[in-house]
């Protein structure tokens, strides 16, 4: 999931290239996508103890991607990526340091 933020902040985060590049809508879509589905398959143990993130809005944001073939509106995705990309890439982050800790 970390991934995907990164990936979404270093090359989607550019509002202008978002509207105007298909490529990138393209591809903010689908990482978009992916973040719904990993949000889909976090334990149950992780989510209860990490209420302060979104996971199931997370998981929402994929089923109205994925399913909205014809019309997406950059401004829902331009939004996310401005506004929740980088809350969820900073409570990500802790997250996934606790776990590395306990291997």
């Amino acid at each position: 999931m970390i991934e995907m933020c990164d990936l979404l902040l270093e090359h989607a985060s550019d509002r202008q290239r978002l509207v105007d590049d298909p490529v990138i809508q393209a591809a903010a879509q689908r990482w978009i996508e992916v973040l719904g589905e990993a949000a889909s398959h976090v334990s149950d143990e992780i989510k209860a103890t990490h209420p302060q993130v979104a996971w199931r809005e997370i998981s929402g944001i994929r089923v109205i991607l994925a399913h909205a073939y014809f019309h997406i509106e950059h401004d829902i995705v331009g939004n996310v990526i401005d506004n929740d990309v980088p809350l969820l890439r900073a409570q990500l982050a802790p997250i996934a340091d606790s776990l590395s800790d306990d291997d």
